[in-house]
Parts: C-alpha cells; structure tokens; sequence
C-alpha cells in the first residue's frame, strides 16, 4: 500500500513525509519560543502593573494619610476658629457692655449735671424778685436807739457784712473774703468784740435769718462746682444765740463743704456738740479747723471725738488755743489717740497747754502719743507747737521715730525743749555713732524745735538715707579715718564698698568731698587691701 516510486514528481509518502516531518520540527519550536516571549512579555507588564498598583497603593497609603492629617489639621483649625471666634465673641460682648456702662455713666452723669444746672438756675429764678427785709441802719440811728458806740459799731459793721453775704448768695455767689483761689467757699469774719448782750444779739437777729435762709437755699450752687473743688464754710468771731445757732446749724446740714473751720472766739449756742451735729451731716468733709473756741468741757470733747472717729473722709483737724491754761488740751489729744482707727493724716493741736497738767493728773500724754507714733499711723503731720513739752517728752518722741516711717512733718517749736532735747531729735534724725546707726536712724520726718533739723529735706526715704551716710563718710574722710570704724568688716567686701561710695555720691551738696577722695582714702589707708592682693598674686602663681 505503500508507495515506494522513486518518481520524484510523486512525492511518496515516505519521502514526503519525511520531508514535512523535518520542515515542522523548526516551526514548533518558534512557535513555543513566540509563546514564551509573549508570556514572558505578559508577565513583564503583569509585574509591571501590580508595581504600578503597589505605587498606587502607596499613593493612596499617602494620600490617606495627608488626608487625616488634612482632617486633623482642619478639625484643629476648625477649633481654633471657634475658640477666636468665640473669644472675639466674648470680647466684643465685653467691649459692648463696657460701652453701655461707659454711655449709661456718660448719661448719668450729663443727667445729673444737667438736673444740677436746672436747679441752680431755678434757684436764680426764685432770688430774682427777692430783697433784703433786715433793716440796716447807720451808725447814728444806733446810738439814737441807745446803744454806745462800740456796740453800735459792732451792730454796724456785722449787719453790713451779713447783708453783702445774702446779697451774694442770693445771686449764685460765692461771699468768700479769703485770698487763697484755690478755695471756693463762704467765709464770715467779724471784728473782734467782746461778748455781746441779749440786745445787741437781737438787734443782728433778722440779718442773721436773711442769711441763714440764703445759705439753706445755696446749696445748688455748690452742686454745680467741680467735683475736684476745695469748698469751704469758715466762722471768725461769730456770736450767737440760741435761736440763730440753730438756724445757721439747719442751714449748714445741707452744705456740702469739704473744709469747716471755726476760728477767733466764736461764741454760739451747744458749742463743739453743735459742730459736731453738723459734722455728722456732712460726709464730704475733709477738713477740720477749730480755733480758739473757748469754754468747751468733757463732754463736748467726747462728742466731737466720736464724730472725727465716725466720720467717713475727714483726715486732717486742727484744734488750737482751745485749752489753753486747762488740763482739758491732755483729755482731748488722749480721748483722740486711745479710740482705735484713727484715720487722720493732718493732726494740730498747738496752744492747748499739752502736758502741763501731768504731775497733778499722774498721766503723762506723751508717753501716749509716742506708742501712738511707733506703731506708724496713717498720720503724716503733726502740728504741737506752743505747748509744755521738755526734754523728757522729747526723749520719748524721738525714740518713736527710730521705728517710726510714715510721719513726714513734726512741729513742736515754742516749747520747753532745750539743747538736750534738740540733741535727741538730732540723733533720731541722723546717729553718726556708726555707719550703721546712720542707716538705721529716720529718714521721713521733718522736725522743727525752734529751727528745722537738716537730714530729711527729700521726700524720699532713700534719697535722705544716703545723703547721710555720704555726709558722714565726706567729714571721716576729712580726717582719714573712715577705715578706723570698719571693725570687722571682710576685705572681700571691697568691691561693695566702693559701688557704695559711688552711689551714695550723686548730686551730692559742693562743700561735701569728691567719691574719688573717699575711694583713695580706703585703698591707701585699709590695710587689709593689700592683703587682698597679696592673697590674689598668691592665687595667679598657683595657676
């Protein structure tokens, strides 16, 4: 069956299929070859892609993270908004509110400024039509009547000075005859006159009710004023009776002045507890003068200590001449210094026979007045000239201003203080015992016996301090002996000392030595120097 020709053009089987099985044998194996390749390619893209995958993942893997922390960063910024906003929410509520108070105060106080001027002017209104009623009458229609001529006189020149008064009141003004401009107020100074009997006392009855009317009705006019304004009521020589006391008294409980002062022999019905009344009346007042006002007894003293120790803003009383040649002055300044919270800064109590009663009594106030004065009041001034003081209270005084720091004025000239005494106020000032003394002594007050004591001429306590210590140190030096009094002080020590000796020198008097003079004294003449040197060249070999 099998064709075995050797015919080429048949093509036996044999022979062509042997010819097509060893063509095929090739092509097979390129096409297994094409195959790999291409599965290899494949693979190649396939790794290819998963990288790109794997990269994506990773961008995504960052992209997440920015985004959280994009969402963080939001979330905080988010919160931190809020919280500006709420706080500028806050601020702008608080700004607000403090706008309304500002505006509500604003119109409170245009309102009452306003409220104020409306009843000045109202009062202005009232006064237009009115007329002096009191008659005045001169000095021959006086004696017609049979008054002489002092009380005529008398009569005479009061009646015309209340009439001037009113008049000026009525018309909005202020009858001040003091020459301090400074001081807004209404001031009565009457010539000094004996008392005055029933008759003349009734005779300037009317003229004291037109004035006492005028100064009920003033009050307005002292509404109207600044706030910052030094207003005041002063008496001088005034007598009254009963019934004008109480008038002028109902008159001034609605005054607000800040300075009452009653001064020259006043003479008026209830005395101190009649200024005491009007005292409590008023709490604007700063100010008390009380002068010479004679007859006062213990009880007046404890009404009007009370009213300076309850009220409200006083911080400066003067009583002067008040107890002269009376034991009354030593109850008053004790009744004054034993009630706790005194808040006084200004005290005087000049003329009232301070101590002279203290052997009959068996009290000594200045024994008082100087625990009073180490235990640094408020008070800042004190006033006790013409007074019976010796060189044993001035001992006691001058002890309290060792510790003393707050009292910044001390008068106690025209009493019995000698040499002595002046020596103890000299020492508290400045004690050149020492260095140390020096800068322990007191350095705030200002004392004047018959003539003022250098030391504490600044207001400030420093400044004073070291002028006196320089002053010492500049007369040691005139003699070289400053390093005589530096004991066992560590040479160490010296670069303080000098720094010290520059400090204390500024601005310092041309009659009192140059610092340099002071640093060559204590670098030539303090042998512990050169020791100190001595003792660093040593120090320097070793290194």
């Amino acid at each position: 069956d099998v064709n075995t020709s050797s015919n080429n053009n048949d093509g036996g089987f044999l022979h062509i299929s042997g010819e097509r099985e060893g063509a095929s044998e090739p092509s097979r194996d390129e096409n297994n070859t094409s195959q790999l390749d291409r599965m290899e390619q494949m693979m190649m893209r396939m790794e290819e892609k998963l990288a790109t995958v794997s990269s994506l993942e990773n961008r995504c893997e960052t992209l997440e993270a920015k985004c959280s922390s994009l969402e963080n960063l939001l979330e905080s910024t988010s919160q931190s908004t809020k919280e500006h906003i709420d706080s500028l929410h806050l601020q702008l509520d608080q700004n607000c509110n403090s706008l309304e108070n500002r505006l509500e105060a604003i119109s409170r106080s245009t309102k009452e400024h306003i409220d104020k001027a409306l009843k000045y002017h109202e009062m202005l209104i009232r006064n237009q039509n009115w007329e002096y009623s009191a008659p005045v009458y001169t000095l021959n229609e006086l004696a017609d009547t049979g008054f002489n001529d002092a009380e005529a006189t008398h009569i005479y020149q009061t009646s015309q000075l209340l009439k001037r008064s009113t008049e000026a009141l009525r018309g909005g003004n202020f009858p001040d005859q003091s020459v301090d401009k400074r001081v807004t107020g209404i001031s009565l100074f009457i010539d000094d006159y004996p008392l005055v009997d029933d008759e003349t006392n009734n005779e300037l009855s009317p003229h004291w009710r037109e004035f006492a009317a005028a100064l009920k009705d003033f009050k307005p006019a002292f509404d109207v004023l600044p706030d910052d304004s030094e207003t005041s009521i002063t008496f001088g020589n005034v007598q009254l009776n009963q019934e004008m006391t109480q008038l002028v008294k109902d008159a001034l409980m609605k005054v607000p002045f800040k300075l009452f002062c009653f001064q020259y022999s006043c003479h008026f019905h209830g005395g101190m507890s009649t200024i005491a009344a009007m005292m409590d009346n008023n709490k604007y007042l700063q100010i008390l003068d009380v002068h010479r006002i004679l007859d006062m007894d213990s009880n007046d003293i404890t009404k009007l200590c009370s009213a300076i120790h309850r009220h409200p803003s006083l911080v400066d009383v003067s009583i002067s001449g008040c107890f002269t040649g009376s034991r009354l002055g030593n109850e008053m300044l004790q009744t004054l210094l034993r009630t706790d919270g005194l808040k006084l800064e200004r005290l005087g109590m000049a003329e009232n026979s301070l101590t002279r009663y203290r052997y009959r009594t068996g009290f000594n106030v200045c024994a008082l007045l100087s625990n009073y004065l180490a235990g640094n009041p408020r008070l800042k001034f004190l006033d006790l000239t013409d007074n019976h003081f010796d060189d044993g209270d001035a001992l006691l005084i001058a002890n309290a201003l060792r510790t003393n720091t707050t009292l910044k004025n001390l008068i106690i000239s025209g009493n019995r203080v000698g040499e002595p005494g002046d020596s103890l106020f000299r020492t508290a000032v400045c004690n050149e015992s020492s260095l140390n003394s020096v800068a322990d002594s007191n350095h705030s007050c200002m004392i004047e016996t018959e003539y003022a004591l250098d030391g504490n001429e600044s207001e400030e306590r420093e400044i004073n301090r070291a002028n006196k210590i320089y002053r010492l140190l500049s007369s040691r030096n005139k003699t070289m002996s400053n390093v005589q009094h530096f004991g066992d002080i560590d040479v160490k020590l010296l670069p303080n000392v000098l720094e010290a000796v520059q400090n204390y020198s500024n601005d310092r008097d041309e009659d009192i030595v140059k610092e340099l003079s002071i640093v060559y004294e204590i670098m030539r003449c303090w042998d512990k120097v050169s020791h100190l040197y001595i003792g660093q060249s040593k120090d320097n070999d070793l290194l």
